[in-house]
């Protein structure tokens, strides 16, 4: 299943704890905006982590599924460089 994951998250410190969890389900395509393609399994796990990282009452993550179908009819449109996470290698 395809996930889009956007946040605001007023803490600096939270704010890059949310970041670097994100990093480990999906990809950054914008500054705090991240696409996910994982199995309801991962996508629990990655929702019940990111609960865990934010203060309820003043952060804010939204999440939104996407079907098959709606992720094939979303559109981008511009050529403006998306943040990239830097290379890693599994050793």
């Amino acid at each position: 299943m395809h996930y889009v994951v956007c946040y605001d998250v007023t803490d600096d410190r939270r704010r890059a704890h949310v970041s670097e969890a994100l990093l480990d389900f999906g990809v950054r395509v914008q500054e705090s905006v991240f696409e996910c393609i994982l199995e309801p399994p991962l996508a629990e796990k990655m929702v019940t982590r990111l609960r865990s990282l934010i203060a309820g009452e003043v952060d804010k993550i939204n999440i939104y599924q996407l079907c098959g179908a709606c992720a094939e009819r979303s559109i981008g449109i511009g050529q403006a460089e998306v943040a990239r996470d830097r290379p890693f290698y599994v050793v």
